[in-house]
């Protein structure tokens, strides 16, 4: 007598795994490896930033709408971004476990159980929640970037915040269709809703480089002394918005191309990790760039004070007399500012590890400001 249970497998078509959950296996190694690479820039950032905070300082009372908490003038409580750096860290590593655990369930639970790979799981389901909330949280440092940059350009920050709202939106929409509907071929049904996605995400990535690129390259005529700065800043941004979008527009193409595999699922799992490794690669890299500027700045402000005649920063630097043995007098203290910019300016705040002619001097950490009308409105 035939066995029922044999008899229902045998009615299920085998999936071709190379395309299904070979692909995905491949996923999570891909992301396994973008992981590791993230928490190594966590290390670095945190080991060069201990007490990073980049956002603004901002008390409840002084807020009369949702974009003064961009503004430059509100004072005490801080929102440090190594709290940002540790809360998108925490969400692709959970991410990475959801996804292994879907992997396990189906390769080795449930290996050579047909039916149970026509079921999604809930850790499936949910892997596209966190993907979206590690998207948005990076998204939303580099929207704060470009309201400092366009000098609060309410409708372009508002329009750009519109697009990563409405992809965060999409996100959710098909997380939940796909958890009340927990059939694994359900991604595939999804055909609007995925091209929805993807293109608004990518649309909202290019769109913030090309917007940040703009700005920086606006102030390029304030920037003669500080060309290479200008490129890397300019190179950086590029590379960390566009390669977020063309791994977006990549899965889409995979989608298309074979809609019924889930290798399209396999690229969208590094996609998170993507953003928050271009976080912490713009995070990182300030120190080369204040190194480059930091560096050029001081030769000229030596040649300047040692020879006034020849212009320059000397106006703009206040030498300590020749008398002077240190730096740092209590409330007499002298703190050297190089002026960099013009209309939006950058300052040179911090001693570097050089001989003054005072003594070899601390070398403590130097920062690098964007300053306007007087006021820090942010960091290089």
């Amino acid at each position: 007598m035939a066995d029922p249970t044999q008899a229902v497998c045998l009615s299920i078509p085998v999936p071709d795994l190379r395309t299904t959950y070979g692909a995905m296996l491949i996923g999570v190694i891909a992301a396994t490896f973008l992981q590791g690479f993230l928490t190594l820039q966590a290390i670095v950032y945190f080991d060069s930033y201990p007490s990073d905070s980049l956002f603004t300082k901002i008390t409840v009372r002084h807020l009369h709408s949702p974009f003064d908490l961009f503004s430059s003038d509100l004072p005490v409580k801080s929102i440090p971004t190594n709290i940002q750096v540790a809360v998108v860290w925490s969400l692709d590593m959970f991410h990475l476990g959801l996804i292994s655990q879907s992997v396990y369930h189906y390769l080795v639970n449930n290996w050579g159980n047909l039916p149970a790979l026509q079921f999604s799981t809930w850790e499936l389901d949910l892997n596209l929640t966190f993907i979206a909330l590690s998207a948005i949280v990076c998204q939303g440092f580099f929207l704060r970037r470009i309201w400092m940059f366009s000098k609060r350009n309410f409708i372009l920050v508002g329009l750009l915040t519109a697009i990563c709202i409405t992809t965060l939106a999409l996100d959710l929409l098909v997380t939940v269709q796909i958890t009340t509907n927990r059939s694994v071929t359900e991604f595939g049904k999804r055909k609007g809703e995925i091209i929805a996605v993807f293109t608004s995400g990518a649309v909202a990535d290019v769109a913030l480089a090309l917007s940040l690129c703009y700005y920086i390259r606006k102030n390029s005529s304030s920037f003669e002394r500080t060309k290479s700065v200008i490129r890397l800043i300019v190179r950086y941004t590029v590379t960390t918005g566009l390669i977020t979008s063309l791994l977006g527009l990549l899965t889409l193409v995979a989608y298309f191309a074979s809609p019924d595999g889930f290798i399209f699922i396999a690229m969208h799992f590094s996609l998170g990790r993507m953003y928050t490794n271009a976080l912490l690669a713009t995070l990182n890299s300030r120190q080369k760039l204040r190194a480059t500027l930091g560096g050029s700045a001081l030769q000229q402000a030596q040649s300047s004070r040692e020879n006034p005649s020849s212009g320059g920063f000397s106006s703009l630097i206040p030498w300590p007399h020749s008398g002077s043995k240190h730096l740092n007098t209590g409330s007499n203290s002298i703190e050297p500012r190089l002026q960099v910019l013009k209309s939006t300016q950058v300052f040179k705040s911090g001693y570097n590890d050089y001989d003054s002619g005072l003594g070899k001097q601390d070398d403590q950490p130097m920062e690098l400001s964007i300053m306007e009308d007087g006021r820090k409105i942010g960091d290089v």
